[in-house]
């Protein structure tokens, strides 16, 4: 948020992941659009590290981060236990 004044602000809006922290040390790769890219199970390019939501998708409806949250989860669970039995509401 920029600020306007002595209570005022303005939000810029989503700008994409934060660049410099940890995913830069982790090395993970990025998509053409500056978002994290994943795989069919939610995993990024670094093995164990998962995303959803806005860092995958870009800036969106809480509805789909909550989708994407669920599935993510299940793509965990995989990863942890071979299987699953969760819910993947998309892909």
């Amino acid at each position: 948020m920029e600020r306007l004044g002595p209570p005022l602000f303005r939000r810029r809006g989503f700008l994409g992941p934060e660049r410099g922290g940890l995913l830069d040390q982790l090395g993970v790769a990025l998509t053409e659009r500056g978002t994290v890219r994943r795989d069919d199970q939610w995993m990024t390019s670094v093995p164990g590290v998962f995303t959803a939501g806005d860092m995958q998708r870009g800036q969106s409806l809480i509805v789909w981060a909550i989708a994407e949250g669920r599935s993510c989860a299940r793509g965990v669970d995989q990863f942890l236990m071979g299987d699953s039995d969760l819910p993947a509401p998309v892909r």
